[in-house]
């Protein structure tokens, strides 16, 4: 009887260490495949985020969602969600006002600012379980959601429209303006405002106030102002009336005779008399300040990019011979800065403005100099700008698109 007893405890035991290996091992694959879930759950989400963020720096770049959409797609099949490619299920432009008290992506609008994307792996390309297949379960799918939108923005900026520009290199250096424009036109939010100052000497206009371009008529007022951007007008004409290539300065006498033509080589633009040497970039700085104080919209960005060709250039006494010719410019806001002025003090009074428009206004600046070189160039960089010099006059176009592509995006839901 002893001896039954023993093989019947021996046999309990036995079922026993057998249904606790069986315990084990299902919590072991349930303790594993739900790390590999939630892993590959984590990815999904990366792959989503970086998908709609790709989507909208080529829609920013090319007002065209189908190119939009392969640069989504090129992201999903170039990582991998638990070890495999997932699927671009759904893309979504649209609408997303950040103002809105439930902003929600409203996919009817015709001037999308915003890119929801859904990747998965889900059917045929789910991902097999491992140890939980001792449990009946084969696969599972996982799915993840991203929307990214453009922040709203307030954009100023300030050039340099001195006559050291040649008239072939200034042209481009305009290009590289209304490319700018464009690329913030594609994915325009309802408060963005764009805006211009122009500066030559010791002048400044508000050549552009801040001006809500996802309104159709004002975008298109801003573009073709910006069409015909221009140096400073001098006493001369202009000998190509195709493009404006080629303008005649006067010289001796008539150096200063606005009269004849009217105006000047480029009526539409400010005149710039003879005795008014110098370049002090601080003027369209602190014009812009204006500006962005002026402005009641509460944008979620503030970007001043500054384009010259030249370094800072004291300032002698202030020019007589615009006032003896009773001129004053009264198709723009002016702003007039002292003289005269030191080149160091141009320097000072520029590094100072651009600092203090951060630190008053979290304005983040961005310079571009073609050519010139001078420190008081990058002093002037803040926030997340950064100083670019180039040479070339064909790489204004590009510099600028880099510059806009790196406007902020978010990822709002």
């Amino acid at each position: 009887m002893l001896a039954n007893r023993l093989r019947q405890r021996r046999g309990n035991y036995s079922l026993m260490l057998v249904v606790a290996i069986i315990a084990l091992l299902s919590f072991g694959a349930l303790a594993i495949d739900t790390a590999q879930m939630r892993a590959a759950q984590a990815q999904a989400q990366d792959v989503a985020d970086a998908a709609s963020q790709a989507a909208l720096i080529a829609l920013r770049h090319t007002g065209d969602t189908t190119l939009a959409q392969a640069a989504a797609q090129k992201i999903v099949d170039s990582n991998l969600v638990a070890g495999h490619p997932a699927e671009l299920d759904t893309i979504a432009f649209g609408l997303w006002d950040i103002e809105e008290a439930t902003p929600t992506l409203q996919t009817s609008s015709p001037n999308p600012n915003a890119v929801r994307v859904r990747v998965a792996r889900e059917g045929e390309n789910s991902i097999p379980l491992q140890l939980a297949r001792i449990m009946g379960h084969e696969d599972f799918e996982v799915s993840a959601e991203s929307t990214s939108a453009t922040r709203s923005l307030q954009v100023i900026l300030v050039m340099d429209i001195t006559n050291s520009w040649s008239e072939k290199n200034f042209l481009k250096a305009r290009a590289a303006s209304e490319l700018a424009l464009e690329m913030l036109g594609n994915t325009v939010t309802p408060h963005d405002e764009v805006g211009m100052t122009i500066f030559t000497n010791r002048f400044a206009w508000e050549y552009t106030p801040l001006t809500r371009i996802a309104i159709a008529s004002n975008y298109a007022e801003v573009e073709a102002d910006w069409s015909i951007l221009n140096t400073a007008s001098k006493a001369g004409k202009d000998t190509n009336k195709d493009d404006g290539t080629n303008c005649s300065v006067h010289s001796g006498t008539k150096l200063n005779n606005f009269d004849s033509p009217a105006g000047g080589c480029y009526p539409h633009m400010p005149r710039e008399w003879s005795d008014e040497p110098g370049t002090d970039h601080s003027t369209g700085i602190l014009l812009a300040r204006q500006m962005f104080e002026e402005s009641s919209s509460e944008a979620s960005f503030r970007a001043m990019i500054i384009l010259t060709d030249g370094q800072p250039n004291g300032l002698g006494a202030p020019g007589t011979k615009r006032a003896a010719a009773g001129y004053t410019e009264t198709r723009w806001n002016e702003y007039v800065g002292p003289a005269p002025r030191t080149t160091n003090e141009i320097r000072y009074a520029g590094v100072d403005s651009a600092q203090e428009l951060w630190e008053d206004l979290e304005v983040h600046t961005w310079v571009v100099s073609f050519v010139a070189d001078d420190w008081m160039m990058d002093g002037m960089v803040t926030g997340d700008g950064h100083y670019t010099r180039t040479s070339t006059a064909s790489e204004l176009e590009p510099i600028f698109a880099q510059i806009i592509s790196e406007m902020p995006l978010a990822i709002v839901e």
